[in-house]
Formats: structure tokens, C-alpha cells, sequence
């Protein structure tokens, strides 16, 4: 967790407005020192909080920034939405993104909102990417949804929501597995099935019928539906779920954002073996268009390449 100062950093970061700037002194020291020691062809950053180490390098190199996620909508969320600096943060991000040749972005949809604004910089969709591992379905799976995830507060908010709103109107006609360090802060109920660690995924998804992705907010691509896909588990997921791919429909995923749609769905492909198996074909044609490993280098060659 957080320390009380760190807490206190944010607060005052989302109140008064700015990108935080991670670039600290002695961080840029030492990269001064290292980019001086030699000739390099591209200089890759990961956030844009680290942005301001561009100022040491010149002209030669191709700049590139891997974006992860927006950062000024990721930042309201977690503050709470109250008294929160957007225009400021907002500011600075696209300023920062604008300084690189290229962004590398997980989410179509995040490089659509700020391509416009960074007309110098080449926006690469680079999606989450797995080999394929798709698995064969089961008669007779031990669980009918099962989730997935950390303990970050999209992931606390999200099963909040699930076993508050929807759990109720399962009736208890399903049986769910939480695997995780989220599973630690869920209560024990009928059906329920709390798995602390996993060693081996496919065995977890070996062991489902469907995922589910009840998020609420998040920014960015969610590894967890397109990791599902890659193993030819459909998904019950709210519109959060879908953030970052353009296609809500025709994907593998159940859109569901109210209680009574979200348990439907899981109802339904758990008892109808027909809407599941159709599904299921969605899935992983969709994966394969998508999400492949082929379609992931094909995107970084565009850039470090210079192909396409």
C-alpha cells in the first residue's frame, strides 16, 4: 500500500493540477550520464511521467513512449472525482506524448482521443498480445464464471458492485470462483469459491465456463478480458471492460451493465449449450483477428522496423 506521504503527494497533485513529474533529480542525472556514453537509434520511455528525461536527449534518436493507459482520466478516477485539476493534468500529458515521435497505445480508443491533440507524434496501436491457448469446452466445468484480478481499487469496486448487485439475482443458480489477491476481499458466500493464488491459469480456466469483468471505471485495455479470449473463454463484461477495443460486438464478451442483464447472461450460457458453444466461436475468432502475436509484431516493426 501507499505510504501516508505518498498519499499526501496525490492529494495535492489532483488538487492543484499538473502531471507528476517522476523524472526526479538524480533519475535525471544518471540518465545524462548514460545517454552521453553512446550512440543510440531510439530511446524508449514507459509513461509520460518520465517524459521530462527527453530534455537530455537530442536530435539524432527516434523518440518513442509507451502510453499504458490515460493518464489524465486514470488519475480522476483514483482521486474520487472531487476537486480535481483536469484541464492542467490534461495539458501537461499532451505535452508530454507530443515531444515523441511515436506513442505506443494498448487502447484504440485512448490513441483516437489523443492523436488529435499530438499532431507531430505517430500513435501505434499495440495491443495486449498471448500465444493462443485455447481450450476445448468442458461437459461439465466446476464453475460457471469465474474472475480474475489484483486488488487495485478498479478490481475492489467492480467485485463490490457484482456480489452487491447482481449475486443477488443469480438466486444462487451459479457457482463462482474469485482467484487473486481480490479474492481476499471478498466475503465467503454460498456458491462462492475464494482461490487466493493460482500457480497455473489455464488450469483456472480449464475450470470455467465463462469469465466475467464487472469493472466500474479503468482506463486503458483490460488484460484480463482479452487474457479470457486467448483461451476461448466468452466474457460477461460491463462497457469498463470493453475500453480499448473498438469492436463491442460480435467479440466473445456479453455487454451487460445493469444487474439484471450482467446475471442474465450468466444464466443464460450456463444453462443454454448453444448461445455457449456461439459464443464461444466468437471468441476466439475474435482473438485471432485481434490479439494475436502475429498482429503485435506487426505493429512494433511499424516502429522499430520502419515497416508499414
Amino acid at each position: 500500500g501507499s505510504s501516508i506521504k505518498d498519499k499526501f503527494k496525490w492529494v495535492d497533485v489532483w488538487r492543484h493540477g499538473g502531471l507528476p513529474d517522476f523524472a526526479t533529480a538524480s533519475l535525471r542525472k544518471a540518465f545524462g550520464e548514460m545517454i552521453k556514453g553512446g550512440e543510440y537509434g531510439f530511446v524508449f520511455i514507459s509513461y509520460a511521467y518520465w517524459a521530462g528525461l527527453l530534455d537530455y536527449v537530442g536530435a539524432g534518436p527516434v523518440k518513442v513512449i509507451d502510453l499504458h493507459d490515460f493518464l489524465t482520466l486514470n488519475n480522476f478516477q483514483k482521486s474520487g472525482k472531487k476537486r480535481f485539476a483536469f484541464g492542467k493534468m490534461f495539458e501537461d500529458e499532451v505535452s508530454a506524448v507530443g515531444r515523441f515521435d511515436y506513442a505506443l497505445s494498448i487502447s484504440a480508443e485512448e490513441s483516437l482521443m489523443l492523436g488529435p491533440f499530438c499532431p507531430d507524434t505517430k500513435f501505434v496501436n499495440v495491443p495486449i498480445s498471448s500465444e493462443q491457448r485455447f481450450l476445448s469446452a468442458s461437459e461439465s466445468p466446476e464453475f460457471d464464471c469465474l474472475f480474475i484480478g489484483s486488488a487495485n481499487p478498479f478490481n475492489r469496486a467492480g467485485m463490490d458492485w457484482f456480489f452487491k448487485e447482481v449475486y443477488p439475482m443469480l438466486k444462487g443458480q451459479a457457482r463462482i470462483a474469485v482467484v487473486g489477491e481480490v479474492s481476499r476481499l471478498v466475503k465467503g458466500l454460498p456458491n462462492v469459491t475464494l482461490i487466493g493464488h493460482a500457480d497455473d491459469l489455464r488450469d483456472a480456466y480449464s475450470r470455467t465456463r465463462l469469465a466475467i469483468c464487472p469493472l466500474r471505471s479503468g482506463t486503458g485495455l483490460k488484460v484480463k478480458v482479452v487474457e479470457a479470449l486467448s483461451y476461448g473463454v466468452p466474457v460477461v463484461t460491463t462497457s469498463w471492460g470493453l475500453t480499448g477495443i473498438v469492436q463491442k460486438y460480435d467479440n466473445g464478451c456479453c455487454l451487460a451493465d445493469t444487474p439484471a442483464v450482467f446475471a442474465e447472461a450468466i444464466l443464460r450460457h450456463k444453462d443454454n449449450k448453444e448461445a455457449y458453444l456461439r459464443l464461444k466461436k466468437e471468441a476466439e475468432v475474435f482473438f485471432l483477428k485481434g490479439f494475436s502475436i502475429e498482429k503485435w509484431k506487426a505493429a512494433l516493426d511499424a516502429v522499430f522496423l520502419r515497416q508499414g
